[in-house]
C-alpha cells in the first residue's frame, strides 16, 4: 500500500492558512453564487391551471379626482394602461353610494364618490350624468386597451339604504350598515348600474361584487375619507350574494361573474368564505381577497382549489420599504417583494394595486377641500405616482417602474411557474418566451437559472432593470444580454435592483403521464420527529398540507406493487421548510435492496408540486425512496445542525414494465453439443476514480477543497489519498491544494 505524507511546516501552515483563507472565502462565495433557481414547464401555479389574467388597479379614488380633466385622464390612461406605460389590463370600478348631500365630513378631495341614485317620494331615481370623472378615465383606459377587464364593486350602498344614513359606515363600525329591508334594493341598484354600462355605454362588465373589506370595524359614520359598509360573515354576506345573483339575472346579466368578498385579511377571507351558505358558495365564481393582513396564503389557495374557484389578489398597497439605505428604491423594492409574495404564495391569477395615484398637488384644492401635496419619494408612500393638477402632470416614482418590471413583460395568457429565491416566472406558450423577475434588496448577488426541464432554450437573454433614483437611475433600462448555456444561464443581480430576464426561443411540452396508485400500507419510512403523527404515509395522501416530519438521516419509501418504467416524479416540500430539500435524493430499486439514484435536488424549491421528468435509472422499478444525506448541511441556505427529511407529497408516474418474452433455444437433433471451455469468474471493471475527489463521494465539488484543506492543516479528516496526491509525488501538501483548486477554473 502506498504511504502518503502530510507535510506542513509552521511557516507553511501559517502561509497556507492565509492562502487558503482567500481560496476558502472564494469557495464559500461560490457556494452562495451557486444559488440555483430551477424552472420547469411542468411545475406551474394550480389556480386557474396556471393561466395568468393580468395586472390592474382600482379607479377609485384617483379617477374620481383626475377625470374632470381630459388631459389628465388621457395621460393617466397611457401611463397605467397604455403600451408605453404599465400595460395594466384590469380596472376595478367603484359603483359609488353617494353620501347624504347635507354631509360635509369627507375631506379627502378624491374619495367623495358620487352615487347614481336618489330616493324621492318612495322611489329610486337614477342620474346617469353622475360619476363623470371616474367614467371618463375608464373610457380612456379602454381606448388604450380594448381587452380591458372591468370589475364593478361597491364600497357602500347609497346613504338612504344605510342604518346610519351615511356612506362612511355605521355609527358602531363593527355592525352592519345596510338596512335589513334594503338587501334586495341594494342588489337592484348594483345590477342597474352594471346593465347600463353594458347596454347603454358598451362597456363589458366581467364581474361584480357588492362588498369591500366587509368584515371589519374600519368603516365608521362621518369619516374623513372612504365610504364603507360592514357585513357580518355568514348570513349577512350570504344573503347579499343571493340577492346579487337574483338582481343580475333579472337584468339579463347572468353572464357576469359574481365574486366575493374582498376581505382585508387573507385569514379573514378564509373564514368568510367558509361561513357562506352552500347556495351562496355556488353563486361565487371567484374569490377576491386583499392581503393587508394575514399570512395563510397557501391555505386560501387550497380552499379555492378545493371549492373549484378562481382566485384574485384584488387589492393591496402600503407605505412599506425594503433594503438598507435603499433611498428611492426602498418603496419600489417593498412593492416588488409584495407582488412576488402574493403571486407565488396565493398562486393568484391576477394582482391588483389599490390605486395608482394616492396623493394630489393643487394650490386651489378641489370642491372646497385641500389636497395632500407632494410626498418624500425616498420614504414609504401609497400609490405609484403623484398628480400635479397645477401643471397637468403626473410625477412618477421608482415604485411605478417596479410595478412595470412585472406588468410590462408578464402578460395575460402566460403560464405562471413555481419558482424560488425572490423571483417570479412565467412562460408564454404561444410566443415561446420565458420571463423571470428577480428582486434584490441587498448587495450584489449571483443566481443560476436551471432551464434543463424545457425542451429548448434560445441563445441569449435580454436583461431589463430598474435601480437607483428618478434623476439618474435605471427605468426599465435594457442593460444588455446574457448568453445561455446547456442548462440555462447565470446572472448577477445589481445591488438594490429589480431585474427582468426575457428568454426567447423557449419550447416546452406539458407533462402528461399515468399516475401510479400507491397503497398507503406499502409506504414505510424513518421515525417522525418525537414520534408524531406526521408519518411517512402523509407523503402519499394527495394533500400538500400534510407532510412527513422526518429527522436526521430520514427517508420515506414506497412499494409500487409491481415493476414500472418511471416517466416522472412530482414532489412538494413542506411549507415553510423548503430550505431542507437541497441535497435530498430520489432512488429507485427493483428489489428494495439495491438502490440507484434517480434525481438530486440542488436548489430550494417553492412550495407546491414540482414535476421531474429528466430522471436516471427509471426502468424496471418497483420501489421508490426519498432520502436526505447524513450529517450537517454544508450549504449556507440550511442552518440546521443535521439534514432533516421534510417532504409534503410525492407522486410517481409511469407505465407497467413489460417482461421480455422467453425464447426457447432451437436445437438441431443431429448436432453434437459444443462444449465451450470453462472460463473463470468475470469481474466488472472498477470505475475510474474522479480526479480530485478527495472525500470519495463520486463527484468533484467545493467540498473536496474544504476536506483537503482540513487534512493539510492537521485535522483528523478522512480523505482518499490516491485522489488527493494530484502531482503523484507521494506527499500531500500545498502543491496538491493549488492543483485541486485549478480544476475549478
Amino acid at each position: 500500500m502506498k504511504v502518503f505524507k502530510r507535510i506542513v511546516s509552521f511557516m507553511t501552515a501559517a502561509g497556507l492558512c492565509g492562502t487558503m483563507a482567500g481560496y476558502l472565502t472564494f469557495s464559500e462565495n461560490e457556494v452562495k453564487a451557486a444559488t440555483v433557481v430551477s424552472l420547469s414547464p411542468n411545475s406551474k401555479y394550480e389556480i386557474n391551471n396556471g393561466v395568468f389574467e393580468g395586472w390592474g388597479t382600482s379607479l377609485c379614488w384617483w379617477a374620481n379626482r383626475v377625470g374632470y380633466s381630459d388631459e389628465l385622464a388621457e395621460k393617466t390612461a397611457e401611463l397605467f394602461f397604455g403600451d408605453t406605460g404599465l400595460r395594466m389590463n384590469i380596472a376595478r370600478f367603484n359603483i359609488g353610494g353617494g353620501d347624504d348631500p347635507s354631509h360635509n365630513h369627507i375631506t379627502r378631495t378624491d374619495s367623495a364618490m358620487p352615487g347614481y341614485s336618489k330616493y324621492q317620494n318612495g322611489q329610486v331615481v337614477y342620474d346617469w350624468n353622475a360619476d363623470y370623472n371616474q367614467r371618463n378615465v375608464l373610457k380612456k383606459a379602454i381606448g388604450k386597451n380594448k381587452d380591458l377587464i372591468v370589475e364593478m364593486f361597491s364600497n357602500s350602498p347609497p346613504y338612504y339604504m344605510t342604518n346610519s344614513g351615511c356612506t362612511s359606515g355605521n355609527k358602531d363600525a363593527g355592525k352592519n350598515n345596510l338596512k335589513d329591508e334594503w338587501y334586495g334594493g341594494f342588489a337592484d341598484y348594483m345590477a342597474e348600474v352594471c346593465a347600463h354600462y353594458e347596454n347603454e355605454w358598451g362597456i363589458h362588465i366581467q364581474s361584480v361584487e357588492p362588498f369591500n373589506e366587509p368584515y371589519t370595524n374600519f368603516w365608521g359614520a362621518y369619516s374623513a375619507k372612504q365610504e364603507g359598509c360592514h357585513f357580518d360573515i355568514g348570513n349577512s354576506e350570504s344573503k347579499m350574494l343571493m340577492e346579487m345573483k337574483r338582481a343580475m339575472d333579472a337584468k339579463n346579466m347572468g353572464g357576469t361573474m359574481i365574486v366575493a368578498s374582498d376581505e382585508t385579511s387573507i385569514d379573514t377571507q378564509i373564514d368568510a368564505f367558509k361561513a357562506l351558505s352552500g347556495d351562496a358558495k355556488k353563486v361565487v365564481q371567484r374569490i377576491d381577497t386583499h392581503t393587508y393582513g394575514g399570512s395563510k396564503r397557501s391555505e386560501l389557495k387550497n380552499l379555492a382549489l378545493q371549492s373549484g374557484k378562481n382566485l384574485w389578489m384584488s387589492e393591496v398597497d402600503g407605505n412599506g420599504t425594503s433594503g438598507t439605505n435603499a433611498g428611492e428604491m426602498a418603496p419600489a423594492l417593498w412593492l416588488a417583494n409584495r407582488m412576488r409574495d402574493d403571486c407565488n404564495g396565493l398562486e393568484c391569477s391576477a394582482w391588483i394595486l389599490w390605486q395608482a395615484i394616492d396623493k394630489h398637488i393643487s394650490k386651489d384644492g378641489y370642491n372646497g377641500k385641500k389636497d395632500s401635496g407632494m410626498i418624500d419619494i425616498s420614504k414609504g408612500f401609497w400609490g405609484l405616482s403623484v398628480c400635479d393638477h397645477d401643471k397637468k402632470d403626473v410625477i412618477l416614482t421608482q415604485k411605478y417602474y417596479a410595478f412595470g418590471q412585472y406588468s410590462r413583460y408578464i402578460r395575460p395568457g402566460f403560464t405562471m411557474l413555481k419558482t424560488s429565491d425572490k423571483t417570479v416566472a412565467a412562460y408564454d406558450p404561444k410566443g415561446n418566451q420565458l420571463v423571470i423577475v428577480a428582486t434584490n434588496d441587498g448587495g450584489q448577488r449571483d443566481l443560476e437559472f436551471d432551464l434543463s426541464e424545457f425542451g429548448s432554450v434560445g441563445d441569449s437573454v435580454k436583461v431589463i432593470r430598474t435601480s437607483g433614483t428618478m434623476s439618474n437611475g435605471e427605468h426599465w433600462k435594457e442593460v444588455g444580454t446574457i448568453a445561455t448555456g446547456d442548462n440555462g444561464f447565470k446572472a448577477t443581480l445589481a445591488p438594490l435592483s429589480i431585474t427582468t430576464y426575457i428568454v426567447d426561443g423557449v419550447k416546452a411540452e406539458a407533462f402528461t403521464g399515468n399516475k401510479i396508485d400507491i397503497d398507503a400500507s406499502k409506504v414505510t419510512g424513518s421515525n417522525p420527529w418525537k414520534d408524531s403523527s406526521d408519518t411517512a404515509q402523509k407523503v402519499f395522501d394527495g394533500n400538500t398540507s400534510t407532510y412527513f416530519d422526518g429527522v436526521g438521516n430520514g427517508w420515506v419509501q414506497a412499494d409500487l406493487g409491481g415493476l414500472y418504467n418511471i416517466s416522472a416524479i412530482a414532489y412538494s416540500p413542506r411549507s415553510g421548510y423548503e430550505y431542507r430539500c437541497p441535497g435530498g435524493q430520489f432512488f429507485s430499486s427493483a428489489d428494495g435492496v439495491n438502490w440507484k439514484e434517480m434525481y438530486k435536488i440542488t436548489s430550494v424549491p417553492s412550495f407546491g408540486m414540482h414535476t421531474l421528468t429528466k430522471l436516471q435509472n427509471t426502468e424496471g422499478v418497483r420501489y421508490i425512496k426519498y432520502q436526505v444525506p447524513e450529517g450537517k448541511p454544508d450549504s449556507s441556505i440550511n442552518k440546521d445542525s443535521v439534514y432533516c427529511c421534510n417532504i409534503a407529497e410525492i407522486a410517481v408516474y409511469g407505465d407497467a414494465a413489460q417482461a421480455a418474452p422467453t425464447v426457447e433455444p432451437t436445437v438441431e437433433p443431429t448436432a453434437e453439443p459444443t462444449v465451450e471451455p470453462t472460463a473463470g469468474p468475470t469481474t466488472e471493471p472498477s470505475p475510474e476514480p474522479v480526479k480530485g475527489d478527495v472525500n470519495n463521494d463520486g463527484v468533484l465539488n467545493t467540498s473536496d477543497i474544504i476536506t483537503l484543506s482540513s487534512f493539510i492543516l492537521g485535522n483528523d479528516t478522512a480523505i482518499t489519498a490516491e485522489n488527493a496526491d494530484l502531482n503523484k509525488d507521494g506527499k500531500i501538501n500545498i502543491i496538491d491544494f493549488i492543483t485541486l483548486r485549478s480544476l475549478f477554473a
